[in-house]
C-alpha cells in the first residue's frame, strides 16, 4: 500500500516537519502571558522570537505613520556660492513668506531676489547667465532631491529591518513613510532625518587656539550686555579682583552663578543637556577679565564646556563678531557628540562636551566612502570605514602630509573622534569611534551605506498608530477566514463526503503551509493578506471541485474507481493550471510594482496560489492513491 506511494509521503512529512518548524515561533508568541514576555524582554530573548515569528503590517500592530518634508531653503543656500549678507537677507525674507508650505519656496526667492535686484549668476555661476536658466536649474535640483531622498530613505529603511514599509511622495517637497511595529520610535525618527554628512577635517594648532579664545574674550568683554552685567555684579558683591591666575580646578571650587537672563536678555533651554541653563556656572573674577575663556575647562589637549555652560557658550558663538573671528581664521567650532562625567573636588558628578576649533573646510567627505561596517573594538561600538581609490588617494596625501597633527571625524557637525595622525594611511582604511551603544553604530553604518541626504529633511508630521486599531483588524479578518473557512468545509462533506473530507484536509494543509512560508520568507502580514489569504482558500478548494468532478464523469461513463481517478486528474490538471499560473502572474506583477499593504497582498497570493497546486493535485492524489491501492474497491464517496 505503501511502496509506491513512498517518496510522495517522504516528501509530505518533509514539508509538515518544515512548517511546523516555522511556525513554532509565531506558535509560542501567541501564547505567552504578560509575565512571559516581560521575562523574555529582561534576557533580549522576546526580540529573536519575534524576528521568527509572522510579521503583522501597520494596520494589524500599529506602528508610525510620519511626514517628511525635504529642507528646500537649505539646499537652495547649499547651492550657492561668494554669499552675501544680502543674498542671506533674501532667503530669510522668502523663508518668512514660506511659512506657508504649500507655497514654492523657490519662487518666492526668486521674485525676492528680482524685487532686491540680485545677480544670482554672481551666487550660481555653475548653473548660466540668464535668470531663467537658474530658475530652471534650482526646479531641477528641488526635484532631484526630493527622488534622491526618496531613494536613500528608502535604502535606510531596508538595512533597517523594517518589513515591507510604506515610502511614498507627496506634492513635490514631502515624502510619506509608514513603518509597522517600530519598537524604538526615537532610534527610527534619528535614522530619517540624519543628513550623515560625514567630514574628516583637521584642527587647528593650539596657539592659534588661544589666540582666538583671546579675541573672542575681548569681543565678549566690550559688548554692552557684558558690561552692564558686570557692573550690577561689582556693585552687589563689592569685588573688584583680577585675579586670573588660579587653576581650572580651584575655578571649580570658586564658581558662582551668573544669570544667563541678564547676560544675554533671554534665557532658553539648551536641549543638549538637562541641566539648568538659566545660569552659568563660572568664576565669578576671571568671568570678568575672561568671559568666553572663563566658560571653558582645559581638558589636556582639548576645550571643554560643563552641560550647565553649553547654551551660554553657544549664544557667544552666535554673535556676529563672533563669527567674523572665525571666518577670518578660515576656522569653524564643532562640538562633541558623546557627553562626558568626571567627578569634582567635592566627589560630585559633573557632565561636559568637548569643543573642538576646527579648519573651515574639510580635507576629505564622506562621498568617497565605499563600505561602512559596525564593529566591536576593545568592548566599543565602532564603524570601520572602506574608501574608494580617489578617496584613498586623497586621504593618503592629507595623512601624509599632517603626521602629528589631528584630524576629527565629523559627522553631522559633531566631533565623533579626534585622533592624531601617527602615520601616512595608504588604504583608505579608518574607523569612527564615540557611539553611545551598538544600535546608535548600526544606525550610522547604514546611513553612511545608503549615501548622504542631497538636503535635511523635516519631520513635519507624526502619528502613532495604536494597538486598538490591529486588534480589532485582526478579530474581524480572524472571523472572516474562520467563517468562510467552516463554509467551505461543511459545503464540501456534504456535497462529496469522504472525498470532501479529503479536500477539506487538503485545504488545511494549504493554509498552515502558507503561514509557515510567511514565516520562513520574514514576509508581513496586512489586513489585505488576509484578503489574500481568504482568496487562497476559494481558488484551492475551485481546484478539488474540478478534479473531483471530472473523476464522477470517469465513473459515471463506468471505469474503475483507479481508472476514474487517474483519468479525473489528467483532465482537470490542465484546467487547474490554466487558471492558477494567470493568477500567479498578475501577483508576481503586484510583488514587483506594489508597495506595502499591496505587496503584501501579492506575497500571500503567489504562495498561497502555488502551494494550494502542491495540496490540491499531489497530496490529495496521495491519499486517492492509498486508498485505491487497498484490493477489491468498488465504489468511492464522492
Amino acid at each position: 500500500m505503501f511502496q509506491k506511494n513512498s517518496p510522495r509521503l517522504i516528501i509530505i512529512g518533509i514539508v509538515l516537519l518544515l512548517a511546523v518548524y516555522a511556525l513554532y515561533p509565531t506558535i509560542k508568541l501567541q501564547l505567552l502571558t504578560p509575565e512571559e514576555k516581560a521575562s523574555l524582554t529582561e534576557s533580549g530573548a522576546l526580540a529573536e522570537l519575534e524576528k521568527r515569528a509572522i510579521r503583522r503590517g501597520l494596520d494589524l500592530q500599529g506602528g508610525m505613520h510620519i511626514v517628511l518634508e525635504v529642507d528646500i531653503p537649505t539646499l537652495v543656500d547649499n547651492l550657492a556660492s561668494n554669499k552675501n549678507s544680502e543674498f542671506n537677507d533674501a532667503l530669510e525674507a522668502a523663508k518668512e513668506k514660506s511659512v506657508n508650505r504649500e507655497l514654492d519656496y523657490i519662487g518666492l526667492f526668486l521674485d525676492e531676489a528680482k524685487t532686491r535686484d540680485l545677480k544670482l549668476k554672481r551666487y550660481y555661476s555653475d548653473f548660466g547667465s540668464d535668470d531663467s536658466d537658474i530658475a530652471t536649474r534650482l526646479e531641477d535640483e528641488a526635484t532631484d532631491a526630493i527622488n534622491r531622498a526618496l531613494e536613500i530613505l528608502q535604502n535606510r529603511i531596508d538595512q533597517f529591518g523594517v518589513s515591507e514599509p510604506t515610502i511614498q511622495k507627496q506634492g513635490n517637497r514631502r515624502i510619506i513613510v509608514e513603518l509597522a511595529g517600530i519598537q524604538d520610535p526615537n532610534r527610527a525618527r534619528a535614522l530619517l532625518e540624519s543628513t550623515a554628512l560625514l567630514e574628516f577635517v583637521l584642527l587647528k594648532n593650539p596657539e592659534i587656539t588661544q589666540d582666538m579664545l583671546v579675541r573672542i574674550d575681548k569681543v565678549v568683554k566690550g559688548s554692552e550686555e557684558f558690561d552692564a552685567l558686570i557692573d550690577q555684579e561689582v556693585a552687589t558683591t563689592g569685588s573688584d579682583t583680577t585675579d586670573t591666575t588660579k587653576v581650572q580646578q580651584e575655578r571649580v571650587v570658586d564658581s558662582k552663578e551668573v544669570s544667563l537672563t541678564e547676560l544675554f536678555g533671554e534665557t532658553a533651554v539648551d536641549d543638549t543637556t538637562e541641566e539648568d541653563t538659566s545660569s552659568v556656572l563660572v568664576d565669578e573674577q576671571l568671568f570678568q577679565e575672561r568671559p568666553f575663556s572663563s566658560l571653558l575647562l582645559r581638558l589636556q589637549n582639548d576645550l571643554g564646556v560643563q552641560a550647565q555652560n553649553v547654551f551660554a557658550v553657544k549664544k557667544i558663538l552666535e554673535m556676529e563678531e563672533v563669527k567674523s573671528i572665525l571666518k577670518t581664521g578660515d576656522s569653524r567650532i564643532a562640538w562633541s557628540t558623546e557627553r562626558e562625567t568626571w567627578s569634582t573636588a567635592d566627589g560630585e558628578q559633573e557632565s561636559f562636551f568637548r569643543l573642538y576649533h576646527l579648519e573651515a573646510s574639510a580635507g576629505l567627505t564622506g562621498g568617497v566612502i565605499q563600505e561602512a561596517i559596525e564593529d566591536l573594538y576593545n568592548g566599543q561600538p565602532i564603524v570601520r570605514l572602506n574608501m574608494n581609490s580617489e578617496g584613498a588617494k586623497t586621504w593618503s596625501r592629507l595623512t601624509g602630509a599632517n603626521v602629528g597633527k589631528r584630524v576629527a571625524i565629523v559627522l553631522d557637525k559633531n566631533v565623533h573622534m579626534a585622533p592624531a595622525i601617527r602615520t601616512k594611511i595608504t588604504d583608505g582604511r579608518t574607523q569612527v569611534e564615540g557611539f553611545a551603544n551598538m544600535a546608535e553604530a548600526k544606525d550610522i553604518a547604514i546611513v553612511l551605506r545608503a549615501g548622504a541626504l542631497p538636503a535635511p529633511v523635516d519631520i513635519i508630521e507624526e502619528r502613532t498608530v495604536g494597538p486598538s486599531l490591529g486588534k480589532d483588524s485582526i478579530t474581524m479578518g480572524t472571523h472572516s477566514i474562520l467563517i468562510g473557512l467552516a463554509l467551505v468545509l461543511v459545503f464540501m462533506v456534504i456535497y462529496y463526503r469522504l472525498s470532501g473530507i479529503i479536500a477539506a484536509f487538503a485545504l488545511l494543509w494549504n493554509l498552515t503551509l502558507v503561514l509557515s512560508i510567511l514565516a520562513m520568507l520574514k514576509a508581513t502580514l496586512t489586513l489585505p493578506g488576509i484578503a489574500g489569504l481568504i482568496l487562497t482558500v476559494g481558488m484551492s478548494v475551485d481546484a478539488n471541485v474540478i478534479i473531483f468532478e471530472r473523476i464522477r464523469e470517469e465513473l459515471m461513463k463506468g471505469k474503475t474507481v483507479k481508472a476514474a481517478i487517474d483519468s479525473g486528474y489528467a483532465r482537470a490538471l490542465t484546467t487547474i493550471i490554466d487558471a492558477n499560473v494567470t493568477t500567479i502572474l498578475a501577483a508576481l506583477v503586484l510583488m514587483q510594482f506594489g508597495t506595502g499593504p499591496v505587496k503584501g497582498f501579492a506575497i500571500v497570493l503567489f504562495w498561497g496560489i502555488g502551494i494550494s497546486m502542491f495540496t490540491a493535485i499531489f497530496t490529495t492524489r496521495t491519499i486517492f492513491n492509498m486508498i485505491t491501492a487497498r484490493k477489491n474497491i468498488q465504489t468511492l464517496s464522492i
